[in-house]
């Protein structure tokens, strides 16, 4: 499974106010799920195959973290099978606090800064990727041979497709 489960735009419900954050990624990824049929186990003791459940948890927790926001999915059409979720997710610039998932040691050392983001802008059948990171305390954006000084409130917007974070004890 991977981080695609995070709130579609469709799915946000502006009554409930669910949030389509990265904490939602990982809430929703770290979910107990219920394998279908085609996915159940033998079981020794009743001697029936059974549904199996199944739960993804974070041990360890690398020095770089890096975590690619799933934006092309197989929408299963013939002549348009692929297509771009151009959601927004928020995601924090610094202090992301992955403790709640971490069931390891790592539990004290699982606070990251954001260092870098990159961008993809346009559709399936072509676009541009772009980049902003953070170099001696400033965020640049690179886009080509350009690369300009840039303000943190140029970092979050819907053409995050990877984020680089390093773990702020390191």
């Amino acid at each position: 499974k991977s981080f695609n489960t995070c709130i579609g735009i469709d799915d946000i419900d502006n009554k409930t106010q669910k949030k389509n954050d990265l904490y939602s990624c990982f809430d929703k990824f770290s979910e107990t799920e219920q394998l279908d049929e085609d996915n159940e186990w033998y079981c020794k003791k009743c001697k029936k195959h059974q549904k199996a459940y199944k739960r993804l948890q974070l041990y360890y927790l690398p020095k770089l973290l890096i975590i690619h926001l799933k934006r092309f999915t197989n929408s299963g059409n013939r002549y348009y099978g692929w297509s771009k979720n151009n959601s927004y997710v928020d995601f924090p610039i610094e202090n992301l606090d992955l403790s709640k998932y971490v069931t390891g040691p790592d539990k004290d050392t699982s606070v990251y800064d954001l260092y870098a983001v990159s961008q993809h802008y346009g559709g399936v059948g072509g676009g541009h990727y772009t980049a902003v990171a953070k170099n001696s305390g400033r965020w640049y954006s690179f886009n080509d041979s350009s690369v300009s000084n840039t303000g943190e409130s140029d970092i979050k917007s819907s053409a995050a497709y990877v984020l680089f974070y390093r773990r702020k004890t390191d």
